[in-house]
């Protein structure tokens, strides 16, 4: 199912991100992405509009052409004949709106990435279900929290933090900031509890509680380093992590 992944990364200064599937995720599954905060109060993701597919920010979008295995990496800035990135193109069904699939671009202070399934027209006002939350903010941004601007945004509905379906970083060290400071993060393979899955397998709840844990999370790149590479951190995952799901126990 389309709804057994998590958001294990995230460059703020490529605009990119990284998904691991938990389980196998069937081929033909199609998984919109935005940075669009959600806005509890009113139902909806910030801006989405019957004239404005994209809402206030960006949305793009994953088709799956191959069945997933479990462990698998999908990152938004590489390409593969498993998966195919829409970022570019009118989103349909739009009333007289010409808004376009984008990559997310990140606000570098706080921002949200939330992983949903729509319908094909218009999907940011139309979602069907919500699969997995994840904020990355500041000291003045440090969770979710109904929208008010383009860095905030609420937990999506049937998701919360408790369940370990929403993720918030409690490391606000690791974050951007107003001075225009960049973040990337991904998941740390060295991190004794990462350790420790990979070599028993784990259960989907045990990765979703690993994940969910800002410590088990490294930076990617420093800032007085050259230019970043995405997901270097995450991209270690794919071998490491596949054999490990494809011999553990799932709930």
């Amino acid at each position: 199912m389309a709804t057994d992944l998590a958001i294990v990364g995230y460059d703020d200064y490529r605009d990119s991100f990284s998904v691991m599937a938990l389980n196998t995720l069937a081929a033909g599954e199609v998984i919109y992405f935005t940075n669009n905060g959600w806005s509890s109060s009113l139902g909806a993701f910030n801006g989405a509009d019957p004239a404005q597919g994209a809402g206030n920010e960006s949305l793009i979008k994953l088709t799956l052409n191959q069945t997933i295995s479990p462990g698998s990496v999908i990152t938004s800035s590489t390409t593969s004949s498993a998966w195919t990135w829409t970022n570019s193109g009118v989103i349909p069904g739009q009333v007289d709106g010409a808004a376009v699939f984008s990559d997310l671009a990140f606000n570098y202070e706080s921002d949200q990435i939330y992983a949903f399934q729509g319908l094909s027209d218009n999907p940011l006002l139309n979602p069907t279900s919500f699969i997995y939350a994840m904020h990355f903010g500041s000291v003045d941004y440090p969770g979710f929290f109904d929208v008010q601007d383009e860095m905030t945004g609420d937990l999506l509905p049937g998701l919360s933090e408790a369940a370990k379906t929403a993720f918030a970083h409690t490391r606000l060290d690791f974050h951007g900031d107003a001075d225009g400071n960049h973040s990337a993060w991904g998941l740390n393979m060295d991190a004794a509890e990462i350790q420790r899955l990979l070599a028993s397998g784990g259960t989907n709840a045990e990765w979703l509680d690993a994940i969910a844990n800002s410590d088990n999370w490294g930076p990617i790149f420093s800032e007085t380093s050259s230019a970043p590479e995405p997901g270097k951190t995450v991209f270690l995952l794919l071998g490491a992590v596949a054999g490990a799901c494809r011999r553990r126990r799932t709930i």
